[in-house]
This record gives C-alpha cells, structure tokens and sequence, in this order.
C-alpha cells in the first residue's frame, strides 16, 4: 500500500510539473501568436505600400512616356518655327509678285 501511496504522489508530483510546463507554452503560445498577429498585420501594411510604391512606378512611367512625347513634339514645332523664321529672312526686302490672269475684256474707260 505504502508502493501506491508513492506511485500516486509521483503521479501528482508529474502532473503538476506537466501543468506548469503547459502554462509555460501556453505564455509562449500567446507570445508568439501576438508576434505572428503582429507580423501579419506589418506584411500587410507592407504589401499595401508595395501596391503604392507600384503604382506610383506606373504613374513615373507614364509621366516620363508623357514628357518624351511632348518633348518631341516640342521639338517638331522648334524645327517648324526656325524654318518659317528663316523663310521670313529670306523673303524679307523682296517684292513678292503676284500674277493675276490677263481679263479677256478690257473696259476703256469713258471721255
């Protein structure tokens, strides 16, 4: 009787430390459900700004593509306006003829 008496305190005494161990990883289980809860909640706030930084990176590159096509065409009508200037050099000082179509009826005018 004095075996089970003993068997049943090494039970208890086991039993106690399994509880304490299970307190133990329950502290942890909720440490580490916090860190997890927390890391989640940073992914996605960082995932939100990489959504951000992506579209602003979409929104760059179609400036740049905007800028390009405009400076183009900046540079077409620069061309277009040099062009015209050295035109209007050229002609300036010379007379500009016109022709106008001889009239098959001349009137004489009246004495």
């Amino acid at each position: 009787m004095h075996e089970d008496y003993e068997y049943v305190k090494s039970l208890e005494k086991e039993v106690d430390e399994l509880e304490s161990k299970k307190a133990d990883f329950s502290n942890i289980y909720d440490l580490l459900l916090e860190e997890c809860v927390s890391k989640d909640v940073t992914c996605s706030y960082l995932h939100s700004l990489s959504d951000l930084n992506a579209y602003a990176e979409l929104q760059c590159l179609y400036l740049h593509k905007v800028k390009y096509d405009l400076k183009a065409q900046m540079q077409d009508k620069n061309i277009a306006i040099s062009e015209l200037k050295k035109l209007i050099e050229k002609c300036k000082g010379k007379s500009v003829e016109t022709q106008f179509d001889k009239p098959s009826v001349v009137r004489q005018p009246n004495a």
